[in-house]
């Protein structure tokens, strides 16, 4: 009875010891995946990034043959094999309130170029809520166009028709509770 006790005894001990002494050693790998979704880590490098009245704004420019690209085969936005367009489960989206109707995909993907911009609080690095994004586009002929964008997801786009040759200057107006603030790029078509 004793030899059965003392082996019981010093079984639980290594068993709850064991664990306590394994914690040290632990890796906590559940953070390192949950990082705040991140534009560049999708896009790349913006074509434009500027930090104006308090707010960081980052401006992706890039031809509808690259973006269609990128929708199909770009990290975080892969669509699995077999899915339909505009099922947006390959970006883990199961709330079907957040998948892009056939109207707003069509508008995203028309044109030659798109363009996607990403708006955050510049100190905090946070989403800003209630806003709203116009784009003014000069042509390299000097005609003069202007596009609302669209809410996505975690940013701001629309498809653009850009068929001059030459440099186009934009100006970006970022409406927040009434007051408006502006950058300006310039982008070339060769």
């Amino acid at each position: 009875m004793n030899i059965r006790f003392a082996f019981l005894s010093t079984a639980l001990t290594i068993a709850l010891t064991l664990p306590v002494l394994a914690a040290d050693t632990h890796v906590d790998t559940t953070k390192a995946g949950m990082k705040k979704h991140d534009m560049s880590n999708i896009m790349g490098k913006p074509t434009a990034d500027a930090k104006v009245g308090g707010l960081h704004i980052k401006v992706w420019l890039m031809s509808q043959q690259k973006h269609s690209e990128m929708m199909e085969h770009g990290p975080g936005m892969m669509m699995k094999h077999g899915e339909k367009e505009g099922d947006m489960s390959g970006m883990g989206m199961k709330d079907s309130s957040m998948a892009m109707d056939k109207a707003s995909k069509d508008a995203m993907m028309a044109g030659t170029h798109h363009i996607g911009l990403e708006v955050t609080d510049a100190a905090k690095g946070t989403a800003i809520t209630g806003i709203s994004v116009n784009l003014v586009i000069e042509s390299p002929s000097k005609k003069e166009s202007s596009v609302d964008l669209k809410p996505m997801m975690s940013h701001f786009g629309s498809g653009l028709t850009l068929d001059e040759k030459g440099e186009y200057k934009f100006k970006v107006n970022v409406n927040v509770g009434g007051i408006t603030r502006t950058t300006r790029f310039h982008y070339a078509v060769d």
